[in-house]
């Protein structure tokens, strides 16, 4: 009895289906009606209460980026203690000491 080489042999083949031409125009026309929608729904909401969700947006945003500088100059301090600590060396049977700087 013969044993095929390969265990795939007898499946049907499969066709590609990706974007085309048509696809790509139903991405935009679902993209053009989201923006319609969103359109549609900051009409509704009053001029001052935007104004009230803009502000605290931006005041958050403010705050993050300043908790990242903070964060990123505690990193900063770390990785020099780290280098620090990796440039002592012995200089004698049991004393340590920093070289210079």
């Amino acid at each position: 009895m013969a044993v095929p080489a390969d265990e795939t042999v007898g499946d049907l083949p499969v066709r590609d289906v990706g974007l085309t031409v048509a696809g790509i125009g139903r991405l935009q026309e679902s993209s053009t009606t989201q923006n319609v929608k969103a359109r549609q729904a900051v009409s509704r909401i009053s001029r001052e209460e935007l104004e009230d969700r803009f502000f605290r947006l931006r005041d958050e945003s403010i705050l993050l980026k300043q908790h990242a500088n903070k964060q990123e100059e505690k990193i900063k301090r770390n990785e020099i203690s780290g280098f620090r600590s990796e440039i002592t060396k012995p200089c004698g049977p049991n004393v340590w000491t920093k070289s210079a700087r």
